[in-house]
């Protein structure tokens, strides 16, 4: 069964910390290169000026540094490990995704940690555990159903390319109880991939 190792994203996530705040003092020497330049100028202090010049560009290049090496090390693996579980957990779930049908409504509701997608009128709910990942915050929904929605989009597309046919083909998500659900998003219309679809999928490969 697909699951998100735990413990090997509790190091990705610190290291991915480690790259905020990185960018974090990176800002902040900018906002002083910016204060302290303006002082020195307006008072005529070469000291400041000189700080200004030599120790805060040193600063953001290292943090900015730092930043880049946390993306690629740390941020990438753990956007890496989402779209894996992600393929993983629709490979385990295939049926559920009704791929017989001609014409197919996927649903993703978040529910908890969790992301339930579901199909047309159909029972059958493919369920992925995010809670692996923490505190879902905003960003982490926003990463796991970005995930889900791409994997979507590029599963129906490859299909169509290999010569599967489909009338229609699309994806909206669920909001909370008593709210109208997002707006649809075509994958596929009139048995043709969408432009905005195609280019998802064109841009993964």
């Amino acid at each position: 069964m697909a699951q998100l190792d735990g413990e090997k994203l509790k190091k990705l996530q610190r290291g991915d910390l480690a790259g905020k705040l990185a960018l974090a003092v990176c800002g902040a020497a900018l906002a002083a290169f910016a204060a302290l330049f303006a002082a020195g100028s307006a008072t005529n202090n070469q000291t400041l000026n000189v700080i200004a010049l030599a120790v805060c560009p040193a600063v953001m290049a290292l943090g900015a540094a730092v930043a880049a090496f946390c993306y690629i090390k740390y941020s990438a693996a753990i956007t890496k490990a989402v779209k894996e579980y992600v393929t993983e957990t629709f490979v385990e779930n295939g049926k559920a995704m009704h791929p017989e049908r001609k014409s197919l409504s996927y649903f993703i509701g978040i529910e908890g940690d969790c992301v339930a997608v579901t199909v047309n009128g159909f029972k059958e709910r493919i369920i992925f555990n995010f809670s692996p990942l923490g505190k879902f915050t905003l960003g982490k929904k926003a990463e796991a159903l970005s995930a889900i929605t791409e994997k979507l989009t590029c599963t129906f597309c490859l299909m169509h390319q290999r010569g599967a046919r489909f009338t229609s083909v699309d994806y909206r998500e669920m909001k909370a109880a008593g709210k109208k659900p997002g707006k649809r998003v075509p994958i596929i219309t009139d048995g043709l991939p969408d432009k905005r679809a195609m280019k998802v999928f064109l841009k993964s490969r």
